[in-house]
């Protein structure tokens, strides 16, 4: 059971400054502070923007994929090579966004 408190003060853009940032975590203030203070992951939740270029870069993934079965009969100067590549690049991107 939590029965602690911690109090302290900051200026007025300090306060909007924090307000900002627990607000794209969506977490509440006291989980925010007690994750910050415990060294514990944070995570911002992400933008329209950003859940469209998240789900684009998905499907250019699978299509990156997808090329690269078509040369699986043989190596087109070294092209499945490199979409493979590709491939494993963006979804290395992806996995840092990943929705949880």
């Amino acid at each position: 059971m939590k029965s602690k408190v911690f109090r302290f003060r900051v200026t007025a853009l300090e306060h909007e400054i924090i307000q900002m940032k627990i607000s794209k975590t969506g977490l509440s203030m006291s989980e925010f502070f007690r994750r910050l203070s415990l060294e514990l992951e944070l995570k911002n939740t992400l933008t329209e923007d950003e859940i469209i270029s998240y789900k684009n870069l998905s499907k250019y993934s699978d299509n990156f994929r997808r090329i690269s079965n078509l040369f699986k009969l043989g190596d087109v100067t070294g092209m499945k090579k490199e979409t493979l590549e590709t491939s494993r690049i963006i979804k290395e991107h992806l996995n840092k966004l990943k929705i949880k």
